[in-house]
């Protein structure tokens, strides 16, 4: 038995009903895909044909009316492929030659017995497979013609000699060609030379095996264009192996592939900006892990791309990575926001601030859910020194704003724009309080005088303004400030004015009591230059005449205590007239001067001088100095007196009793002096002329155990 899979349906048509119901019994029971009809003639038969479709037609050749052909010849009208079995009992080569012509599907002649139903059921089941093969065959080709003539894809067929038989309307469109032109041509006339190499290999390829195989090919166009074209090239073969035709479906990508050439550009183009940009940039996986960083990023921790990619922030900086990087990282994940964020990391040991940015990166393939990122891309911005500067000019607004002086920034116009709490506490409020108010300084500084000195200030005419004005401060009376502007630039652009001034109420007061005590000391300099100086030289020389006149005990102290009056009004005058001021500087022999000056003292000390140094100073004061200096060391017992270099100054040195360690900060004071032939002026005079030049004057042991003093700080000439 066969396997119930397409039933076959079959008419058969006898005009014996029993044979008929016999043969219907015994090929259902030998096939039962069978299904069995029957009629007693040929005009019933159409009846049924008519009301049913039927895949076979059995029929008997001698029926009362119509004969077996006669039927058959109406059942071709109407259904000129339907398989036809003619199964009568009435043989001969003519009937079977007739029924040949007739387009009879088989032949077959009735016989005696049951084997006679099995043959006749092989005979059904051939036609009706043949037939039904036949018209799957041409359904198939129409599917197929239908579909080649339809296809937006260029189609090409070839024969086994890979001439062209058939081209499609859309291949007609792409070429230029008509299906006619190109018929019987092969591939060459729309291949250009440099493609020919390559569709050579594939057509060898074909030629050789079953199969499809791709390429790219520049074709040409009946018009001389030049396009690119992508190729899908098949053998179609038949059951037993043999080549039924050759295939190649085409499209036209010329403009795709500029496109993707262009993309690619772009893409380079992006990659090269990316990699050699300054700014550090990265790329991280949904785990944390590294897919991209340019060669700033590389720079930055000195790693390679190997060394990075693949790997996280953990697993290259060790838990020296802040747990905010990672935080920020799965923010961006789980919010799909960009983050924007400082971020401090360890590099070699050092803080680095930096400012980052992240991003959410998506995939744009086929995803089940792609609103999810996948990704992080970010750049990272090094404000290290910025975040420093930062600081840093924060501690310098603390500075200004808590500082003890007024400071404060003027607008174009002259309104406060910045107020330090000092300056604000001049007008008890805040500064807050006072920015954007107008100020009274400089309303009163554009009226005082000629000019605008203010307007000057900004137009980059004047680089400093200064000024005193006195205001009335809340609980504090009038007080005198005094000011001093200039202009504020930023990029090199004058837009703004600084202020800056102090209190100086009780400098002023100070500065008008000294003006009195000066006009004071001034008199008392007339009174000691004219009105003591005078007397005292009479009495000197009045006792010189006495003593050549007589001889007595009492005038030599007399004479003596007169030269003391003397030199203790010189050194007056000297401190009153001279104070610390060092006048025109020259340079001095340092050897020759202090010879001079040793002439001076009438001692019988022995003087060494063992300096060869010159000095850029006040020789009039210098001498002063020297000769102080020289005398002191003479008066106080020195037998000898050095004067040697120091590596910044000089010193005098004396080989007498020295001065104690408890007296030396004494003896610069006027007025102190352990000689009883002494007045204490002269090393008061020393320090003075020391420090009216710069320089600084101390005491201390000599090698000779006297006292040794040391003038520093001084400015030689070599």
């Amino acid at each position: 038995m066969y396997p119930a899979l397409d039933a076959i349906r079959v008419l058969h048509v006898d005009d014996e009903p029993e044979f008929a119901a016999t043969a219907a019994a015994f090929l259902e029971r030998t096939d039962d895909r069978f299904e069995i009809e029957t009629a007693a003639n040929a005009t019933e038969g159409l009846t049924r044909l008519s009301e049913r479709p039927f895949d076979c037609v059995v029929s008997d050749y001698d029926m009362p009316g119509r004969n077996g052909l006669e039927f058959l010849e109406s059942v071709r009208e109407e259904y000129p492929d339907l398989p036809f079995v003619l199964f009568t009992g009435k043989g001969s080569e003519e009937v079977a030659s007739e029924a040949i012509s007739a387009g009879v599907s088989d032949y077959l002649q009735k016989e005696m017995g049951t084997s006679q139903y099995t043959l006749l059921a092989n005979r059904i089941r051939n036609a009706v497979e043949q037939h039904r093969s036949r018209v799957a065959l041409e359904e198939s080709e129409k599917r197929l013609s239908l579909f080649i003539e339809q296809s937006p894809l260029g189609v090409v067929e070839y024969d086994e000699d890979f001439e062209i038989v058939r081209l499609n309307p859309a291949g007609e469109e792409i070429f230029g060609y008509t299906e006619a032109e190109l018929r019987g041509e092969t591939w060459e006339v729309f291949v250009t030379e440099r493609s020919y190499e390559n569709v050579d290999a594939v057509t060898d390829a074909l030629s050789k095996a079953t199969g499809g195989f791709h390429s790219i090919d520049e074709n040409v166009r009946k018009d001389g264009t030049h396009i690119v074209c992508e190729w899908h090239n098949r053998v179609v073969t038949d059951e037993h192996g043999e080549v039924v035709a050759v295939f190649s479906q085409f499209q036209d990508i010329t403009e795709r592939t500029e496109r993707e050439r262009e993309l690619e550009s772009i893409r380079r183009r992006l990659e090269a900006i990316l990699e050699n940009t300054t700014t550090p940039m990265f790329m991280k996986d949904d785990r944390g892990a590294y897919v991209f960083v340019n060669r700033s990023f590389r720079e930055l921790f000195g790693l390679d791309d190997e060394e990075i990619v693949g790997r996280t922030d953990r697993e290259l900086f060790g838990e020296s990575v802040d747990e905010e990087v990672m935080r920020n990282d799965r923010a961006v994940l789980e919010r799909a926001e960009p983050v924007e964020t400082e971020e401090t990391v360890l590099i070699e040991g050092e803080e680095r601030v930096f400012l980052s940015t992240k991003v959410p990166v998506y995939d744009t393939g086929d995803r089940s859910d792609p609103d999810d990122p996948v990704a992080v891309f970010g750049l990272a911005v090094d404000i290290t020194e910025r975040t420093e500067r930062e600081r840093e000019l924060k501690r310098y607004e603390r500075l200004v704003a808590t500082m003890q002086e007024a400071a404060c920034i003027y607008d174009a116009e002259g309104r406060f724009e910045f107020v330090n709490e000092y300056l604000a506490g001049f007008y008890g409020t805040t500064p807050e309080a006072l920015e954007g108010r107008e100020s009274g300084l400089v309303p009163h500084i554009r009226a005082e005088g000629d000019g605008d000195p203010y307007q000057e200030l900004l137009d980059g005419e004047r680089e400093e303004f200064d000024g005193e004005t006195e205001i009335e401060l809340r609980g504090r009376g009038p007080e005198i400030l005094q000011y001093t502007l200039t202009p504020l630039r930023i990029d090199g652009r004058i837009e703004r004015v600084i202020g800056v001034a102090h209190e100086v109420t009780a400098f002023k007061e100070r500065e008008r009591e000294l003006e009195r005590k000066n006009e004071r000391l001034d008199s008392f300099t007339r009174v000691v230059s004219h009105d003591l100086r005078n007397p005292l030289s009479v009495a000197d020389g009045r006792l010189a005449l006495a003593m050549d006149a007589c001889d007595s005990e009492h005038l030599p102290p007399a004479a003596r205590a007169v030269r003391r009056s003397q030199a203790l009004v010189e050194d007056l005058l000297t401190l009153a007239r001279d104070g610390d001021r060092a006048t025109e500087t020259t340079t001095v022999d340092l050897a020759a001067l202090v010879s001079e000056c040793w002439d001076a003292t009438t001692s019988d000390a022995t003087l060494r001088v063992e300096t060869e140094r010159s000095l850029r100073t006040d020789a009039n004061r210098l001498r002063q100095l020297l000769e102080n200096l020289l005398t002191n060391a003479v008066d106080h017992g020195g037998t000898t007196v050095t004067v040697g270099d120091l590596p910044d100054g000089f010193h005098v040195s004396d080989d007498g009793p020295g001065v104690s360690p408890t007296e030396r900060e004494r003896v610069f004071e006027a007025g102190y002096s352990t000689s009883r032939a002494g007045i204490g002026f002269g090393l008061a005079i020393v320090q003075e002329v020391a420090e009216a030049h710069g320089w600084t004057v101390h005491v201390t042991d000599s090698d000779a155990g006297g006292a040794r003093f040391e003038v520093r700080g001084v400015e030689t000439t070599e």
